[in-house]
C-alpha cells in the first residue's frame, strides 16, 4: 500500500521472479480495468482477464496492436502513450509497471525514465485519481538517479519468510509425492534460508531430480552455488571441528563459554537474560591459523560458514562497493544465524575517506555500512580476522561489534607437537590421508622437533610436514615414512627468528591494549 499522498512511485527492489508474480496479482485484484507494464523487449503491455484471452488465461497482451508494434517497444514512446492514458478525463486509477530496466546502459537509456518519473510522482491529477507508478528492479539505484529514487516509496521486501519457504517445500513434497515427516520438512525449510522463492524452488527440484528422493545435503550443495553467484560470498558447510585445531586450548575455552554454550543451552541463557555474543576479532600473525578457526567455529556452532570475500568488495566505480556491500549484508542476514567470515577486516574498519573526492566518500560510505552493521540487531556471528588490530578505528573494536578480541601468537610446544600429529594424519583417527609410515619412529622424534620449532607458525609446520612426506617420496629405498625423513626436513627448514621474535613481542603489547578480561592476558604470559 503506497503513502497516502506521499509519491506516486513506488520502488520494489527484488530479483525474484515469484515476488513480482505476486505483486503483479496483487496490483490485478487493486486495478483491475486499467493494468499496463513495460518491458524492454516486449514493449507496452496491457493485462487481459481470462474471459478476455485465448484459452481464458490471465496473460499480458500488446497495447494497440493496430499501431506499429516497434513504436511501443521504445520507453519514450510508451510512457508518452501512458502519460495520455493516466491524464485522460475519463481514466480512472491506473497501475503501471516498468521491470527490467536495471540494466549497466541504464543512465543513457532511462533518462527520459527520471523525466517522466520526476514528473509523475507529485502530479496532483494522478495522485487524485489514486494511480501508480511501480518500478520492480533488483538495483533500483541503477535505473533511477539519487534524486528521483528520493522521491519514491523505496519498498524492499522480505527475500523469503520462513512461513513461504515451509509452504513451498509442503506443496514440493506433496507434488512430487515424497515421504517426509514434518521434522524434514522443516529442516529443509531452514536449509533454503537465504535464498529467495524462486531460488528455492530452484534447489528443491534440482535436489529431487537425480535421485527421485530429497536430502538437506544436496540442498545446501545448491545454496552454496547461487550464493557464490553474488561475486562477493561464499558459503560452506566446514568439516574441520576444535579438535583439527592444534592448541590454542584457552581461545576454545573462551570461545566455548562466551559464545557456544550461551548457544546451546538457551534456556539458561535466557533465565540470565544473557545478550549471545555476535562479533570476534581474531588478531594476530599470518599462518597462525586465524581462518581455520573461524571454520572450526562453524563447525562446533552447527552453522552455515560464509565468507564475505574483502576483495571483491570494492570497486573503482562510484557507487558499486556500497551497493555490493548492502547485498551481501542483505543476503548474510537472510541467511542467519550463520558464522560470516571477513580476513583483513581492517580494510571495511578505517575511517580514512576524509578527502571530498569520490572515492573517499565511497570509503566513508562503506565504512559506515560496515559499522551501521556491526552495531545493529543483526542475526549473523561476525568474525573478523586482521593482522594490523592497530588499524582499526576503535568504534570497530568496542563491546557490542567485533568483542571480544582474541589474539593468535604463534602456537606453544604442546600446540606445535599437536599440529604436527593432524598434519601426518595422527589426529583423529580417518581425518586426514596419512602416509605409510613406521608410527612409533614418527611419534618417538615429534616432542624433539616440536621443541625445536620456536616461533613456528602453523603454516610452516603444516609445510615441514609436506617437506618429510617429499623425503619420504625421494627415497626410494624406504617403503615407509620414518622419523628420519621429518629430522631431515626440520634441519632444512628456516625462518627468520629475529624478525618472528620481534613480532610476537609486537602482538604481546597489543594482546595488553586489546585483551578484554583478565583470563585472555593470562593467555597471552602477561600480568593481570
Amino acid at each position: 500500500d503506497r503513502n497516502s499522498g506521499a509519491s506516486t512511485i513506488i520502488a520494489v527492489q527484488t530479483a525474484d521472479p515469484m515476488r513480482s508474480r505476486q505483486l503483479i496479482e496483487r496490483l490485478v485484484v487493486l486495478f483491475p480495468t486499467a493494468f499496463y507494464q513495460f518491458r524492454p523487449w516486449t514493449g507496452l503491455e496491457t493485462w487481459m482477464q481470462k474471459e478476455q484471452c485465448f484459452a481464458r488465461v490471465e496473460a499480458f497482451l500488446p497495447v494497440d496492436e493496430s499501431a506499429p508494434r516497434e513504436d511501443l517497444h521504445d520507453l519514450g514512446s510508451a510512457l508518452r502513450h501512458m502519460e495520455k492514458v493516466m491524464r485522460a478525463e475519463k481514466a480512472g486509477k491506473t497501475a503501471f509497471v516498468l521491470r527490467d530496466l536495471d540494466t549497466k546502459d541504464a543512465d543513457a537509456r532511462n533518462s527520459v525514465l527520471v523525466d517522466a518519473l520526476r514528473c509523475w510522482a507529485t502530479d496532483n491529477r494522478i495522485i487524485a485519481k489514486g494511480s501508480v507508478i511501480c518500478l520492480i528492479a533488483a538495483e533500483p539505484a541503477t535505473a533511477l538517479d539519487a534524486g528521483t529514487l528520493a522521491s519514491a516509496i523505496l519498498a524492499r521486501p522480505e527475500i523469503s519468510s520462513d512461513a513461504e519457504r515451509l509452504s513451498l517445500v509442503e506443496h514440493f513434497v506433496a507434488d512430487v509425492r515424497c515421504r517426509l515427516d514434518n521434522n524434514a520438512i522443516h529442516a529443509l525449510s531452514s536449509a533454503a534460508r537465504g535464498l529467495n522463492l524462486h531460488q528455492a524452488s530452484v534447489v528443491l527440484r534440482k535436489s529431487y531430480a537425480p535421485a527421485l528422493k530429497l536430502s538437506i545435503e544436496d540442498v545446501k550443495h545448491h545454496k552454496a552455488d547461487y550464493i557464490r553467484r553474488s561475486d562477493v560470498l561464499e558459503i560452506e558447510e566446514p568439516s574441520i571441528s576444535f579438535a583439527d585445531v592444534g592448541g590454542y586450548e584457552p581461545v576454545k575455552k573462551m570461545v566455548r563459554t562466551k559464545l557456544i554454550e550461551p548457544m546451546q543451552r538457551a534456556d539458561r541463557t535466557k533465565q540470565a537474560a544473557l545478550p549471545l555474543s555476535r562479533g570476534l576479532l581474531l588478531f594476530g600473525p599470518a599462518g597462525t591459523g586465524k581462518t581455520l578457526f573461524a571454520k572450526s567455529l562453524a563447525r562446533e556452532t552447527n552453522l552455515p560458514f560464509i565468507n564475505l570475500k574483502t576483495e571483491d568488495i570494492f570497486s573503482q566505480y562510484l557507487g558499486v562497493s556500497g551497493q555490493r556491500l548492502r547485498d551481501a549484508i542483505r543476503m548474510v542476514e537472510a541467511a542467519a544465524p550463520c558464522i560470516v567470515f571477513i580476513d583483513e577486516v581492517d580494510r571495511f574498519g578505517r575511517r580514512t575517506g576524509t578527502g571530498s573526492d569520490g572515492a573517499s566518500q565511497e570509503t566513508q560510505r562503506v565504512f559506515s555500512q560496515m559499522l551501521e552493521w556491526l552495531g545493529g540487531e543483526r542475526k549473523s556471528i561476525i568474525v573478523g580476522t586482521t593482522n594490523v588490530p592497530e588499524n582499526l578505528d576503535p568504534t570497530f573494536v568496542r563491546p557490542g561489534r567485533l568483542n571480544p578480541c582474541i589474539p593468535f601468537l604463534y602456537p606453544d610446544r604442546e600446540a606445535r607437537e599437536q599440529i604436527l600429529l593432524i598434519h601426518l594424519g595422527l589426529g583423529k583417527p580417518g581425518d586426514r590421508r596419512r602416509p605409510d609410515m613406521d608410527e612409533p619412529d614418527v611419534r618417538r622424534v615429534i616432542p624433539e622437533i616440536a621443541a625445536g620449532t620456536e616461533l613456528f607458525a602453523g603454516c610452516d609446520l603444516e609445510d615441514l610436514v609436506i617437506r618429510a612426506k617429499q623425503n619420504f617420496f625421494d627415497d626410494s629405498g624406504s617403503n615407509v615414512m620414518e622419523g628420519r625423513h621429518l629430522i631431515a626436513a626440520h634441519m632444512d627448514y628456516r625462518i627468520n627468528t629475529e624478525s618472528r621474535s620481534k613480532t610476537e613481542e609486537q602482538y604481546r603489547k597489543l594482546g595488553d591494549v586489546f585483551a578484554s578480561s583478565v583470563d585472555m592476558l593470562r593467555s597471552l604470559g602477561g600480568q593481570p
